[in-house]
């Protein structure tokens, strides 16, 4: 059977590679360098401006995954399947990055590393064990095509939880010491919001290059393993 793959060409993903890297090295040394220290935390506030990039991207991954499984849900190609399972992949790779970079700055504001009443901290937890049991189940259906749908309706699941998670600091009337939305009104000096939507940029970047390395690497693993299958 002919297959065709569609190649990009070495160029866009050199180009791309160092897009990334040149925006992740800028906003690391910016955040080092450029915005101003808050006294009550010392240089550890500087988290800051990993914790919060890598975090949204962390919350988009489950959403972008329910996003593909509907459309999976609609067309029956696995294609979206792929999609979804590739999104996830990250937003737990993400989180966990979340859940080690909190802690750090979680010790410099709070005194300690881990507070158990904060709403933020403990739905973020939900949320990796939520992806953590999608790739659990996922492996553990040998048939493909019931591993997409069983993997459909867990996504569902996932984003769910990475809603909650997302309105936890929002919704719940006393949420604990996390601090509130970024987004909202004051908190910021201006050079600590352009530090921060300069990571939010590097992260995104990171993201997508990411997605679409391990999407390639999955479609190569599937087709492996359907001409293993052919040739036997």
């Amino acid at each position: 059977m002919e297959r065709k793959i569609k190649l990009i060409h070495p160029a866009i993903d050199i180009i791309f590679y160092f897009v990334v890297c040149f925006t992740l090295v800028v906003a690391v040394f910016v955040s080092i360098l450029y915005p101003n220290v808050i006294l009550e935390q010392g240089l550890s506030h500087r988290i800051f401006y990993l914790h919060v990039p890598v975090a949204w991207v962390a919350l988009y991954g489950p959403l972008l995954s329910f996003v593909f499984s509907l459309i999976y849900f609609l067309k029956k190609d696995l294609l979206w399947d792929r999609l979804a399972f590739t999104a996830n992949q990250l937003a737990f790779v993400f989180a966990i990055g979340v859940l080690f970079s909190g802690p750090i700055w979680a010790y410099s504001a709070w005194g300690v590393p881990w507070d158990k009443t904060d709403a933020r901290l403990q739905s973020f937890f939900i949320l990796c064990i939520s992806l953590l049991s999608y790739f659990i189940f996922r492996y553990l259906v040998p048939s493909r095509k019931k591993k997409a749908i069983l993997s459909a309706y867990l996504s569902v699941l996932c984003a769910v939880s990475a809603v909650l998670t997302w309105g936890a600091i929002r919704w719940i009337e006393n949420p604990g010491n996390h601090p509130g939305s970024v987004l909202g009104k004051g908190g910021m000096d201006s050079d600590m919001k352009q530090t921060m939507w300069l990571g939010v940029l590097a992260y995104h970047f990171l993201f997508l290059f990411l997605f679409l390395l391990s999407n390639r690497n999955e479609k190569i693993q599937e087709l492996k393993n359907t001409l293993r299958s052919e040739l036997n």
